[in-house]
């Protein structure tokens, strides 16, 4: 899932200045911790959105939550910012397309694996390693677990996807039998 443009532009300029400062992953893993409070705190949420409330105001709660929280300097002046801009609620999105540069800077990749059935984790470090060598990246997998494929596996990498599902290959033999 691709960010916004705008939150695109705020994760780059926050990537960048972390890139310098050698701080990529605490500065993403601060962002995804804020975003998960907002997220489940329904009325932080909408304290914030609230333009009634001033921005001062805004402002030490922000200060309390990234103190609690243990953010980098660099992640609170962040969040700073896009509080003052009014863009915190924008945040999820903007920690998403953070988390893109970052795998782009550190040449890594995310691999989605679905199959029929959990796989053991010997199964999930050899997909891990033959992603690896396919694609060129670091790769870390999500796995999940989809009967509906019936058997193998399904594994997408960007936007790519390698598809040796057993529902594809009945649904090719189909075809194949139904062209003759």
């Amino acid at each position: 899932m691709r960010a916004g443009g705008l939150s695109r532009r705020y994760a780059k300029a926050l990537s960048d200045v972390a890139a310098e400062r050698q701080a990529l992953e605490p500065v993403g893993r601060d962002l995804h911790t804020v975003a998960g409070l907002l997220k489940q705190n329904r009325e932080a949420a909408a304290f914030f959105a609230n333009p009634a409330v001033p921005l001062a105001d805004k402002r030490r709660v922000l200060q309390l939550l990234a103190g609690r929280a243990a953010v980098q300097p660099l992640s609170a002046n962040f969040l700073d910012l896009i509080l003052e801009k009014r863009r915190l609620l924008h945040l999820g999105e903007i920690a998403l397309a953070y988390d893109e540069l970052t795998d782009e800077r550190l040449n890594r990749g995310k691999a989605t694996v679905t199959s029929a059935a959990p796989l053991p984790e010997s199964m999930l470090e050899g997909l891990k390693a033959r992603l690896r060598l396919v694609t060129g990246k670091e790769v870390y997998l999500e796995a999940r677990v989809d009967p509906a494929i019936l058997g193998g596996v399904v594994a997408q990498v960007g936007s790519t996807v390698y598809d040796g599902s057993l529902k594809t290959q009945l649904k090719r033999m189909r075809e194949q039998l139904l062209k003759e």
